[in-house]
């Protein structure tokens, strides 16, 4: 389903993450393993959502690494419900793994020598987070928001006035900051500002969704 998958790593602290292991990730899990090799070490799984393409990959990244799974709470419905939410689209279930931890708004997460900010950004999904790193400019923002548009507000929990909300507040931070979302390319605060169709006629917008 075209899911972005990523590997966060500080190498100097030898340590990284995986966020959203989603479908086929075997390609990536090899990296990882060859990252291990190269003696640095996964520290944990990072989900910002609970949709099944998101999260779908868990337990084979659990299986190979042992490490602790982190998500949201007010997801956990989706995480019960793996099995279904992958046979409603076709897909072959997964086994389920539920969270060691729980996110938190305002937590901070730490990944070496540097610092994650988790921001609930909710409207796609209740528990949708989105991991802002502030030094380095960059936050993972999961399926809030895309290049030109933003987040399906149709499935169970989704609400466009709290994704509205969200979006406004990913929008908020520094201009030059990138945006890494969950399907499509990278783009920037500043870029979608000025571009985004749900942030300039959010009315319009969310009426057609």
């Amino acid at each position: 389903m075209a899911n972005n998958i990523y590997l966060v790593i500080d190498r100097e602290a030898g340590q990284f993450v995986v966020i959203d292991p989603s479908i086929e990730s075997s390609p990536v899990l090899q990296r990882a393993h060859e990252l291990e090799a190269s003696g640095l070490r996964l520290q944990a799984i990072w989900n910002t959502h609970g949709h099944f393409d998101h999260i779908f990959d868990n337990h084979l990244w659990k299986t190979a690494f042992n490490v602790p799974l982190l998500m949201h709470d007010a997801d956990l419905f989706f995480v019960e419900r793996l099995r279904e939410q992958a046979m409603w689209f076709g897909f072959e279930p997964p086994e389920q793994v539920i969270p060691d931890q729980f996110l938190q708004d305002g937590q901070t997460l730490r990944l070496g020598r540097h610092e994650a900010q988790v921001l609930h950004t909710p409207g796609h999904s209740p528990g949708s987070v989105s991991f802002y790193f502030a030094e380095s400019e960059f936050c993972v923002s999961g399926d809030v928001i895309f290049p030109g548009g933003a987040g399906r507000v149709d499935l169970p929990g989704a609400s466009a006035t709290q994704l509205e909300a969200s979006l406004r507040l990913l929008t908020s931070l520094p201009g030059q900051t990138r945006l890494l979302p969950g399907h499509f390319d990278a783009t920037t605060v500043g870029h979608e500002k000025l571009s985004n169709p749900a942030l300039l006629n959010a009315a319009a917008f969310f009426q057609q969704t």
